[in-house]
């Protein structure tokens, strides 16, 4: 049966750029137009009538890199976000504590901490911290970047951490004086952790992904590229691949899937290769979009890989997480494979280093024409900008960075390259495809914050309105299309999805307010979701419409 929407303000984000109404039949618009145009089409054939009401009706949105599991894992952890202080945590930890069963023992896991807002110490918490609250449940706390933890002594024990083992580590782990771990760990040895932690059996997964799902519906995302593989238990792709076939064969998956495969090691993943694993594996629901792999860390952890020392701390240049041999080996690999990479990049070091893998299986393997990128992408020059339109290399951006980085770039890297990095519009202006995410749950689902952020690029958080970088304000044209018609080309489906046009599938969403005849940017702010429609149908509805 087909069906008729009428009385929009629908913005296509393609060629036909406004109309006022589309068909639907089954999962696919089939006419977009006028309504006039549409009842011609349809010539006079019974269908069912949906009236828009005059809502500004836009694609469904597409983040383009989250880590949707890990979101999902943590509406059961304890919130850190927003805390002004390591006492604030210990008091945030003793409450979960408080309502546990006496029996449980099972890890406490909390996420979203940040030492620079910090208000008594701005340091890293450490195992001391943790230990006089929790005991000898195994505890882990992680920064929001995700890319440093903290262990108490009972979860440094259970993975083996002690003065021994900790020397084959280095940098990824912090001592003290006596050799003796302190409780802080990063990048690498952050993920093997988590790995150990994390430990889901089937029907767990599925019900932890069916619950997050309608957060991301509320925000109008109808599509989320996802970095999952490494938050599940022991990397266990076939099991993550199973959940998701079986959410989709029992009808309840709603939000579509495409995963950014972490497999950070030649072996196993020249074994995921083997056994039939690549792009476009899946379908239309869930579905492989492309190799994930790290280089560097977070610019406020002062992980993330420079080129030269940090400015605040000449001690330091980050940490580059492979060497160039090794990450030119996992990149030739995927291409070989033909299977795009998208690289965690966000120091200039990291993002030279990842584009040379690029060129260099480019070079190996000319005729695989992929769309390989580098994820964040954050702080840059015009060199590596040029570099980055010369290889065809797509970015993965998240405007919503700029918040709370603004307030430390300046410091982090000096003045100069602080002024060519979030370079979102000169990546635009070049040529570049640029798609918008949020990395959730480093920063929350919601988009129109991203949105905000890209067309203003004034902090929203904080007593004083700070602006960085005005000249690489976007339109909002170019934000709306970075967060769906960018978002559908970086996995490849722009010719399924990411706009309103006949052929392609019936994503799309209802808004409360125009985005494009707006009083004035604050009210980006408030818009919200009125409804979201994935292959047709309606899966999501604010409570009081």
């Amino acid at each position: 049966m087909k069906t008729l929407f009428k009385n929009g303000n629908i913005h296509t984000m393609d060629k036909v750029s406004v109309a006022d109404a589309f068909v639907v039949e089954g999962n696919k618009f089939t006419y977009v137009g006028t309504e006039a145009g549409a009842r011609d089409y349809l010539k006079d054939q019974s269908c069912n009538e949906a009236d828009l009401k005059g809502h500004f009706v836009l694609p469904g949105f597409n983040d383009s890199h989250m880590h949707f599991l890990h979101f999902a894992k943590s509406l059961k952890n304890v919130n850190l976000a927003g805390v002004k202080s390591i006492e604030e945590i210990r008091d945030k930890i003793k409450k979960n504590l408080e309502k546990r069963e006496p029996e449980d023992n099972s890890w406490i896991e909390g996420a979203g901490w940040n030492q620079d807002y910090f208000t008594d110490e701005k340091r890293f918490p450490n195992k001391f911290d943790l230990d006089s609250i929790t005991g000898d449940i195994p505890t882990m706390i992680m920064r929001a970047c995700f890319h440093v933890g903290v262990l108490n002594s009972a979860a440094l024990k259970i993975v083996g951490l002690n003065k021994e083992t900790a020397e084959q580590y280095g940098d990824l782990i912090e001592t003290l004086p006596d050799g003796e771990p302190n409780g802080v760990i990063k990048e690498g040895l952050l993920s093997i952790v988590k790995i150990s932690v994390y430990d889901h059996g089937l029907e767990a997964l599925k019900n932890i992904i069916d619950e997050a799902q309608y957060f991301a519906l509320a925000q109008g995302l109808t599509s989320v590229q996802t970095d999952d593989i490494g938050y599940s238990t022991e990397r266990d792709y076939k099991l993550l691949f199973q959940a998701l076939r079986e959410l989709d064969e029992e009808g309840r998956l709603k939000v579509r899937i495409g995963e950014q495969c972490s497999i950070p090691d030649t072996d196993l993943l020249r074994g995921f290769f083997q056994k039939g694993y690549n792009h476009g594996w899946g379908n239309n629901k869930y579905r492989i979009s492309c190799i994930k792999l790290f280089t560097d860390g977070s610019l406020g952890a002062r992980t993330a890989a420079l080129r030269n020392p940090y400015n605040d701390t000449p001690s330091v240049k980050g940490i580059e997480i492979m060497t160039q041999d090794e990450i030119n080996e996992l990149v030739l690999l995927s291409h070989r494979n033909n299977c795009p990479v998208a690289v965690h990049a966000i120091g200039d070091r990291a993002i030279e280093m990842s584009l040379n893998a690029i060129e260099y299986a480019q070079k190996k393997h000319p005729d695989n024409n992929l769309r390989h990128g580098i994820v964040h992408c954050q702080i840059t020059d015009d060199a590596l900008l040029n570099r980055i339109k010369e290889l065809n290399v797509i970015t993965y951006i998240q405007p919503i960075f700029t918040d709370y980085d603004m307030n430390i770039v300046y410091d982090r890297v000096g003045k100069d390259l602080a002024e060519t990095s979030y370079a979102w519009k000169t990546m635009i202006n070049k040529g570049i495809h640029a798609s918008f995410g949020t990395d959730s749950p480093v920063e929350k689902f919601d988009t129109m914050p991203n949105i905000y952020s890209a067309v203003t690029r004034e902090g929203i958080t904080g007593e004083v309105k700070k602006v960085y970088l005005p000249n690489e304000k976007l339109s909002m044209d170019e934000a709306l299309k970075a967060y769906t018609l960018e978002g559908a080309y970086a996995s490849g489906e722009e010719d399924i999805k990411g706009s309103i046009a006949v052929g392609k599938l019936a994503d799309f969403i209802l808004l409360d307010k125009d985005l494009y005849n707006l009083n004035n940017d604050e009210e980006i702010l408030k818009t919200r979701v009125i409804e979201t429609y994935v292959d047709g149908k309606s899966v999501y509805k604010i409570n009081n419409q």
